[in-house]
């Protein structure tokens, strides 16, 4: 009997020990997995629809531009403005852009996103540091501002301002 009380201390002395090393262990197989793909809940793809049901749910106040398709919020101190696209019925969103106030250094920043968003960052010279999250969507942070795109349509928007 001692033993085996001995044996179960030791196990629960190496558990804890494992997880104070080593945090995620706990963490289950399919949440390691799942990233991060939205700022305050926008997230590219998603139709105005649902879009206009977040800020009801979430109780965002934010303000639409006269027959555009851009909402203005104010949200735990960020200036979030959300971009939907205008020529498809469902109008989905393509790009969200939070200018963060005070962020704070950029290293631990970027750190604090990283962990976020469950995925490693690039460094680029033109846009500063850059994740790719979810499905084609590129995440970019410049030291102040967080930018969130559909990758395929920002590269279609640029090539069509190219040809201009």
């Amino acid at each position: 009997m001692k033993i085996a009380i001995v044996i179960a201390g030791l196990i629960v002395v190496a558990v804890a020990a494992l997880v104070a090393i080593q945090p995620e262990f706990l963490k289950p197989a399919s949440l390691a997995q799942v990233k991060k793909s939205d700022i305050f809940g926008f997230s590219p793809g998603m139709t105005f629809e649902e879009t206009n049901k977040l800020v009801t749910q979430r109780h965002y106040r934010c303000r639409q531009g006269r027959g555009s398709y851009i909402l203005e919020c104010e949200i735990n101190g960020a200036k979030v403005t959300v971009y939907n696209d205008d020529v498809d019925a469902s109008h989905p969103i393509r790009r969200v852009n939070a200018a963060l106030n005070n962020p704070g250094p950029q290293d631990a920043a970027v750190k604090s996103i990283s962990d976020k968003f469950n995925a490693q960052p690039t460094r680029d010279a033109r846009e500063g540091w850059t994740w790719i999250v979810g499905r084609g969507l590129k995440l970019s942070y410049d030291g102040s501002a967080l930018k969130l795109v559909d990758e395929a349509w920002d590269n279609r928007l640029r090539n069509e301002e190219a040809k201009r």
